[in-house]
């Protein structure tokens, strides 16, 4: 098991680095426009000496490869560079930023849990009954449509009917706690909302998969209460897919979260990289998209190590593979 982490966490770096030149090379060369010449507009054709000094200031003169280096170097030293647009260092920006999509992502996934798991559990002890239909109807419902309408709607909802909506200005909850809780706590719902109806789905297939095992025949079949039978036998065996598909459902929710920043004006990590993307902004683009590669590949590592804790059965061969004992 050890060894196994070891070898994934180290499978990481050629996998980022593979990433981040991958990245650099494409905001580098598509984009039609140079981001120091549209930054500075009409200066540049004036003051041609100024605007090499801005490039020499924000590191962006010489060959792709040595810009490149000198941005790795940066990252590895925690130098992180400037943001072409504002001028401020990107450390510092996303010093009061990354907090907020982490709260964000965090609170929406707990939702996503508390609310699918039960539903899922639902549906399927009451299948081909009238509320497995409703549940299963309504996830397919919550799948068709995307978070972010979703959203629009609600606050359209909100506003015409109850003349009411979110405050537009972000407050920390150590400033104002109230406040705080009525600015975040809408977009996390909504966030857990668009992904609840794919694990109400996966949650009731696993349960019935479960209820079919003849443990659990066996369980029935001593006269064990069907709550006990659920509880203590077919319950445990469903949270190991069950972690396996949430894990899988981190990246999603990080997608999510950017559109979601964007509607409630929440100054978070999703923002500011659909900013800097309008403007141009090479380093704030690399080290986000960055960020939330590592985020991603991160919650992949993490629910591979959880198979195996929950699952004793589960053990990893010297070569890498995953197979089970007996």
């Amino acid at each position: 098991m050890t060894q196994y982490a070891l070898r994934r966490v180290i499978l990481l770096i050629p996998t980022l680095l593979a990433m981040s030149i991958a990245l650099f090379i494409v905001i580098r060369v598509l984009p039609p426009q140079d981001a120091v010449e549209r930054e500075l507009g009409e200066a540049r054709i004036d003051n041609p000496e100024a605007v090499q000094k801005f490039r020499e200031e924000l590191g962006l003169t010489g060959s792709l490869l040595s810009q490149y280096m000198d941005w790795l170097t940066g990252v590895l030293t925690g130098d992180l560079g400037k943001s072409i647009h504002t001028r401020r260092a990107i450390s510092e920006e996303l010093t009061f930023r990354i907090p907020v999509s982490f709260e964000l992502s965090i609170i929406g996934l707990f939702f996503t849990w508390a609310i699918s798991f039960p539903l899922g559990v639902l549906s399927a002890v009451f299948q081909d009954k009238g509320p497995d239909y409703i549940l299963r109807g309504g996830a397919y419902l919550l799948d068709s449509i995307p978070g972010f309408v979703v959203g629009i709607l609600v606050l359209t909802y909100l506003a015409v009917y109850f003349q009411w909506a979110p405050p537009t200005s972000f407050s920390n909850v150590w400033d104002d706690p109230v406040r705080h809780v009525k600015i975040m706590l809408l977009p996390t719902l909504i966030i857990a909302v668009g992904a609840v109806g794919n694990l109400i789905r996966f949650t009731r297939t696993f349960l019935l998969e479960v209820l079919r095992q003849d443990y659990i025949r066996t369980a029935r079949a001593k006269g064990l209460p069907e709550n006990t039978v659920l509880a203590r036998h077919a319950m445990k065996n469903v949270a190991l897919p069950f972690v396996t598909i949430i894990g899988g459902a981190i990246p999603g929710l990080l997608t999510s979260s950017v559109i979601i920043e964007n509607l409630f004006s929440l100054p978070g990590m999703g923002r500011y990289l659909t900013a800097a993307s309008v403007n141009l902004d090479y380093p704030v683009v690399m080290t986000t998209t960055m960020f939330f590669a590592v985020i991603t590949l991160s919650s992949q590592l993490l629910v591979d190590l959880s198979y195996a804790w929950l699952d004793p059965r589960v053990s990893y061969a010297s070569g890498g593979g995953r197979r089970r004992g007996r």
